[in-house]
């Protein structure tokens, strides 16, 4: 018997250590897997921390050590205002503990010198529960300094919302925050939003290039700034345009004065490449609420007043009537219509006859464009042609009049009339805008029509220009073989001394100083003086706008090559062109 309960006993003690083991070797795992979890806490790059219900840490992780210079023993039993700033530790106060899930981003400002130091930290907590009523809760916490990751997003947004070149708010800024901020602004407020584009800023870009442009874009924003106190906002649009926004305005004579002010800003020269240019702005003024209740309308309506600064005369502004919108809307009718009439061929051109002043007898044409609307008859290119140049239309157009002008020019040769040239308008569109001597080879290669036949008219003004480029496209444009005249001669103000420098071979005197030549002294020392001068640089003069005998008789009394005007003909469609060349070349 005592055998047997020895043999128990030692059984007994047996199974009592197998325990011990078992619970030694649980409890090492157990120890091992929360070294794993702490491990695992303690690598990553956030504050993470354990409180009871007293407020008391049970646990830290080492980036929180590492936050606050101190060991893991030194921040247990303490309480988070203990290692955590104020704003971050207020933010786990016991008081909070109902809220079961809570996530936040704190943003702290602290001086810095003269510029604030902002700091960003994402926080949040939650209650961890026992699984009995008996076990306390507890609160686990974490907070992570986000500052550089906010900073990356800051930059990147203000990339995205601000000009590369100037810095300057772009127009995705007016389209994020400033339709936004206009619809908070109380009753009664109101402000004023100048659109300001540059003058001829093309001809920089053509002339000095694209990098004296930019330079001027910088120069011109840096001046602009001086307009803007601190409640005002300076955006670039784009291009050359910019946009002052000036709050608390609300009266005709302060849009007036800070559009003069502004003016008077832009008028001291720009240095470029170490040269001074003279570039004045148009601005366009709209008003909040009186023209327009969101920012696009505004822009829109001051845009419309900027190109009425510009149609008269610029350097100037003007502000926004609602008159202006209707002409603008009719305007851009008119485009809508101009670009259907190319594709629907309703353009014709009708030609007018040059007649030599000492025989009478016909020596070319001018080709006249024409709109022929079904609804309104003939349009006279006085109503479109402006259209045209400002929409760029005016390219397609020119070179469908290139064409047709030259392939009619070609027929009546065919036809037993060789002497006949053809003139044909450019535009300072096409002249500047278009590869004007490839396409003109093209054409004179299509049609067949000799190139001494063809002779291109152009304004002094389109000349005057850009006279260095305009000298380089006249040179190319005679070596084509065609020849060059300047139109409206006497209406501009150019130098007479650029003559010499342009290839040209005819001058043709403004109609304005022929319509009373033969009683005018005036007009006929004017006359005179354009005749001899020509003559004596071998050039060729044309007349226009003869139309009465006496006015012919005085010409050709100063020997002048060719005239043109009502006395002769009007400008006839093609059929009564043809017919008026017969009687003098065909018929015996």
């Amino acid at each position: 018997m005592g055998e047997q309960k020895d043999i128990e006993w030692k059984h007994l003690q047996d199974r009592i250590r197998q325990l011990e083991d078992r619970e030694k070797e649980l409890s090492n795992k157990l120890r091992a897997k929360e070294a794993l979890y702490e491990k695992i806490l303690d690598s990553l790059p956030i504050n993470i921390f354990l409180e009871d219900r007293a407020g008391r840490t049970v646990f830290v992780n080492q980036q929180t050590c590492l936050m606050n210079n101190q060991t893991k023993e030194e921040l247990i039993g303490k309480t988070v205002f203990d290692f955590f700033p104020d704003y971050i530790a207020k933010y786990t106060r016991k008081r909070d503990l109902e809220v079961w899930d809570r996530q936040e981003l704190i943003t702290k400002e602290e001086p810095a010198g003269f510029q604030g130091k902002k700091t960003y930290m994402y926080c949040g907590k939650t209650i961890i529960k026992s699984d009995d009523d008996i076990e306390e809760d507890y609160l686990l916490g974490f907070s992570l300094d986000i500052t550089e990751r906010k900073q990356a997003e800051e930059r990147v947004k203000h990339m995205a919302y601000h000009d590369a070149l100037t810095g300057l708010p772009n127009r995705w800024y007016i389209n994020s925050f400033l339709e936004e901020s206009i619809s908070n602004i109380d009753m009664g407020e109101s402000f004023g939003v100048f659109l300001l584009d540059l003058d001829h800023f093309k001809v920089i870009n053509d002339s000095l290039g694209h990098q004296a442009g930019d330079d001027l874009l910088k120069q011109v924003a840096e001046r602009l700034q001086r307009v803007c106190d601190p409640d005002r906002i300076l955006v670039r649009l784009g291009g050359d345009e910019f946009v002052i926004l000036v709050p608390n305005v609300s009266i005709v004579e302060e849009l007036s004065a800070i559009s003069e002010y502004i003016l008077r800003v832009m008028e001291e020269p720009f240095l470029l490449e170490g040269q001074q240019f003279n570039i004045t702005t148009s601005i366009g003024v709209s008003l909040y609420p009186d023209h327009g209740k969101n920012i696009h309308t505004l822009i829109k309506n001051a845009d419309i007043a900027m190109y009425h600064s510009k149609d008269d005369g610029r350097n100037g502004y003007e502000i926004f009537k609602f008159e202006m919108k209707k002409s603008a809307e009719k305007r851009l009718g008119m485009e809508l219509l101009l670009r259907k009439a190319v594709f629907n061929d309703e353009l014709v051109l009708h030609y007018q006859p040059k007649v030599g002043g000492d025989t009478g007898r016909p020596v070319g044409m001018e080709a006249l464009i024409r709109w022929k609307r079904k609804d309104l008859g003939l349009i006279s290119p006085a109503e479109f042609i402006q259209v045209a140049e400002e929409t760029g239309i005016i390219v397609e157009i020119g070179e469908w009049v290139l064409r047709e002008a030259c392939t009619q020019c070609k027929k009546w040769h065919d036809e037993g009339m060789p002497l006949i040239s053809i003139s044909v308008n450019i535009s300072a569109v096409q002249f500047y805008k278009q590869k004007l001597e490839k396409t003109i080879e093209e054409i004179l290669r299509e049609t067949g029509l000799e190139a001494q036949f063809l002779e291109l008219e152009l304004t002094e003004s389109i000349l005057m220009k850009q006279p260095e480029e305009a000298a380089e496209t006249l040179r190319n444009l005679k070596a084509l073989g065609v020849k060059i005249s300047i139109d409206d001669f006497g209406k501009g103000f150019s130098s007479l001394s650029y003559l010499k420098h342009f290839p040209i071979d005819t001058i043709k005197i403004d109609k304005s100083f022929i319509f009373d030549c033969d009683i005018d002294k005036a007009n006929q020392a004017i006359i005179l003086a354009v005749i001899t001068l020509a003559h004596n640089l071998e050039l060729n003069v044309v007349a226009e706008g003869v139309e009465e005998a006496p006015q012919l008789m005085y010409l050709q009394s100063l020997q002048c090559d060719i005239v043109q005007g009502y006395y002769f003909s009007r400008p006839l469609e093609k059929k009564k062109a043809g017919e008026y060349l017969q009687q003098y070349f065909l018929q015996k």
